[in-house]
């Protein structure tokens, strides 16, 4: 392990400097549907109310990609924060199997704009790995999730200690369930690239134009100019609470990315044998880890002590430790240099279920805040048009 920590940089912004050219809103407007939020969600809303027809302006406080949803990881996969296992005993199978179908339906409406518009967004098809860390959170919490996926005609298969060492090159895990249909992005690339898409079709974004008042005719920026629509859509994950909505239904939590320099075609081989996987363990606050297109380790996670904290915790020696130490104790003999490390906040409610829905005075503003996945902040944007 190095004793320098990472550069404290999003590695994201800094390899992928921004082309798109930033228009700021200068006057008063007019228009259909105004979208507050440049991420994932208010992105999509904006695709699919201009596919309606529709005059869409979609205004963003700082730029495209610049929140939890240009941050991430990029793990598309209809897991988030509960898998389906979680959803059945929550909601029961039949509701389960259409709320992961939704889901399911926001990867898709991802990967088709990635094919169709050729978005430069480091796409890589990988499936989804998903680790015991114990023996008994083998039997409790994957068995259960391969039987339920079994049973609700979903693919999977099943990997007891032994049999996890043909796809992956460590012994510190207890077995795995896998599936396939899950994929990795740069995030943020797709962000900026669909942005731009947007604007060609004729979706007006303004960037640098932070809102700060919304009322049932529209929204009103810190430079007092005025944005009046028929519909208003609000896709702020975390922020909604400063803008005097949903503030006792809206909280954060903060996790840390780390990512390596180039790993050599050795190195990837000792991690995944025969072909790569997005991986998450079951640990309460996971680890999750993925290789990129160009075979940089991608790791995730946090700790209790910063998982809720109100700030977000930079240079963190901290959680350096924890991740290289965790991937250093699963893979010992690899030896993994991390070049960036960034904190973020997603946003998430009591349950963990996202938020969605018509405000309860306003019947023509919708929210659409703390969908915990990207899959689930794509199928919500294009939901809200329906």
């Amino acid at each position: 392990m190095s004793n320098f920590l990472p550069k404290d940089s999003v590695y994201w912004y800094v390899e992928n400097p921004r082309s798109n050219q930033v228009s700021i809103l200068t006057n008063d407007i007019e228009t259909d549907v105004v979208i507050v939020g440049g991420g994932m969600a208010g992105l999509t809303a904006a695709q699919s109310f201009k596919d309606f027809g529709l005059e869409v302006v979609l205004i963003e406080k700082e730029f495209c990609g610049a929140g939890a949803s240009g941050k991430s990881s990029g793990f598309i996969t209809p897991n988030s924060e509960y898998g389906l296992e979680d959803l059945v005993s929550k909601f029961g199978k039949i509701n389960s199997k259409k709320l992961w179908d939704f889901a399911t339906s926001g990867a898709d409406l991802i990967q088709d704009n990635i094919k169709k518009y050729n978005i430069d967004c480091d796409y890589e098809e990988q499936d989804t790995l998903m680790l015991a860390n114990s023996e008994s959170k083998f039997k409790s919490d994957l068995l259960p999730e391969y039987n339920i996926r079994n049973d609700l005609g979903y693919d999977a298969k099943v990997y007891n200690k032994q049999e996890l060492s043909t796809i992956l090159g460590s012994d510190k895990y207890y077995g795995a369930i896998s599936y396939s249909g899950s994929f990795g992005i740069n995030s943020y690339k797709y962000c900026q690239g669909i942005s731009k898409i947007l604007q060609e079709l004729g979706v007006k974004v303004f960037e640098k134009s932070e809102v700060i008042k919304i009322e049932p005719w529209g929204v009103e920026t810190a430079h007092g100019h005025k944005i009046k629509a028929q519909y208003i859509i609000v896709c702020v994950d975390r922020f909604l609470p400063e803008l005097k909505k949903l503030e006792q239904d809206i909280y954060h939590v903060q996790t840390f990315l780390m990512i390596s320099n180039k790993l050599t075609p050795e190195q990837v081989k000792k991690i995944f044998p025969e072909k790569k996987y997005m991986t998450w363990d079951t640990d309460l606050i996971y680890q999750y880890w993925r290789l990129t297109g160009d075979n940089r380790l991608l790791i995730g996670g946090s700790n209790i002590l910063y998982s809720y904290a109100w700030y977000e915790k930079h240079n963190s020696s901290c959680m350096y430790k924890k991740l290289n130490n965790y991937f250093k104790n699963k893979f010992p003999e690899l030896d993994i240099d991390f070049e960036y490390m960034w904190p973020g906040f997603i946003g998430i409610s009591k349950d963990v279920i996202p938020v969605a829905g018509i405000d309860s005075e306003n019947k023509n503003i919708y929210y659409i805040s703390v969908a915990t996945g990207l899959p689930w902040a794509a199928a919500l944007g294009k939901y809200s048009a329906k």
